[in-house]
């Protein structure tokens, strides 16, 4: 993944780590034996003197774009940081359930799967999606078309219902939680032709994208549907859709070990929960080109934060990671 931006990254991996992570739960990416180091206080991933920080690349080279963070954790703690690369989200929840890391940056989606499957870590702080915000996360807004009478995501039960596809986070899992919320039953069915998912309550069409869904909706093709909120957003200032609902896309965390010893559990959760564009960049650490034009720093949460996430995994059966 991107340490920069997890918008897009929650639903193909989620999924796919869903069905896998069992499999893998004993391993790391490298097949190595974990090793531990235990003090009177706590225990470290691998020893007293090394916080091991764990990511998962989405392109070649993009780990070079973790080493700022790194470099910022190494000075604000003292002690040397080491990055644990994993080939994607399945190898990722494992290290986490395996308490091979110290540290780790994920999706949502994927701190909620591996806490599910007993992975022991603290979400302390969520990376903000752009510049000029200070609150993490993004929406997943309903729309409807201005002549469907729809005025609420309520109003969906018995209308043709268009969605991103079922991969999605924001244009599919969360608008099923919105129709959850408000009543709709969003168990499936069955399958159409083409192997989409389809419900009771409602007639699912899947647009393929996230602007092709408001298009759909702003053309009658649907009464109604789901996009993320830019997308959504502009389709009402230019009056095709009319924004009904939304739910909050929480931003990916970065986690620190619940076993870790108190001390530097606490120094850990300080430094990331003040880990700015600025504070980092006034630490001294050298900024990679990555990191400098994406990173836009954090906003200070808990895991009530995730509590959407939980609730998700929880009731819909398509997220694919209830415990």
């Amino acid at each position: 993944m991107r340490i920069l931006n997890t918008r897009r990254l929650l639903g193909v991996a989620a999924l796919v780590a869903a069905a896998s992570i069992a499999l893998s739960a004993c391993s790391s990416a490298d097949g190595s034996t974990p090793t531990a180091s235990a003090s009177a206080a706590g225990t470290f991933a691998k020893s007293a003197d090394t916080l091991v920080f764990a990511a998962t690349p989405d392109q070649a080279g993009s780990d070079q774009n973790y080493k700022p963070i790194e470099d910022y954790i190494a000075k604000q703690t003292g002690l040397k940081v080491e990055y644990f690369p994993t080939s994607d989200y399945t190898a990722l929840i494992a290290a986490m359930v395996a308490g091979k890391a110290d540290i780790t940056t994920s999706g949502g989606l994927q701190y909620v799967m591996a806490t599910n499957k007993g992975a022991d870590y603290s979400p302390v702080a969520a990376q903000l999606n752009s510049p000029n915000v200070t609150k993490a996360g993004y929406y997943s807004e309903a729309m409807a078309n201005p002549k469907s009478g729809v005025t609420s995501v309520a109003g969906f039960k018995g209308k043709k219902v268009c969605f991103v596809d079922p991969n999605s986070t924001s244009g599919f899992l969360f608008g099923l939680y919105q129709l959850q919320k408000a009543g709709l039953d969003v168990k499936s069915t069955g399958t159409d032709a083409n192997g989409n998912p389809q419900f009771k309550d409602f007639t699912a069409v899947f647009a393929g994208a996230h602007d092709k869904s408001e298009q759909a909706v702003a053309a009658g093709q649907c009464d109604a549907g789901f996009a993320e909120d830019t997308i959504a957003e502009a389709g009402s200032q230019k009056g095709e859709v009319k924004v009904v609902g939304k739910e909050l896309v929480v931003g990916g965390p970065f986690t620190v070990s619940n076993k870790l010893p108190s001390d530097v559990k606490d120094k850990l959760t300080k430094a990331l929960q003040d880990a700015s564009l600025a504070t980092v960049k006034g630490s001294g650490v050298t900024l990679s080109d990555g990191f400098a034009k994406n990173y836009f720093g954090v906003e200070k949460i808990d895991k009530a934060y995730y509590q959407p996430l939980f609730d998700l995994c929880k009731n819909i059966a398509a997220a694919k990671c209830a415990a």
